[in-house]
């Protein structure tokens, strides 16, 4: 089966899980392309910025999950009934984003100290 959208990332749920989330949410069929880590440092060199997520869609390419995710939104009508809703789901990704960086930073100080 061949799909208009591919998501490149790694074989782990990390920063493309949402985008995924989306994707089955709208029930919109995708190419999940996981790259293994041995093949990452040549794949590296062709990803934007050398990194990942990366979404493929009518030959252009563009990173940034959060960007990703907030166009998927858009495009499969989920970012609410008006700009008012819209703001809220944009408060609940930037959320996730803090909680993520805590959880990273707790993580860093606890193998630290």
């Amino acid at each position: 089966m061949t799909s208009d959208y591919k998501l490149i990332y790694f074989n782990a749920r990390g920063k493309a899980e949402h985008i995924r989330f989306i994707f089955a949410y709208a029930g919109v069929d995708y190419e999940d392309c996981r790259v293994p880590k041995e093949k990452w440092p040549e794949t590296k060199k062709s990803m934007p910025f050398g990194m990942v997520p990366v979404l493929e869609y009518e030959g252009r390419t563009v990173g940034q999950s959060n960007a990703i995710a907030r166009y998927l939104a858009k495009k499969f009508d989920l970012t609410g009934r008006d700009e008012w809703e819209a703001l809220e789901c944009d408060a609940l990704v930037d959320t996730l984003s803090d909680l993520k960086q805590s959880k990273s930073q707790l993580y860093i100080y606890l193998h630290i100290f």
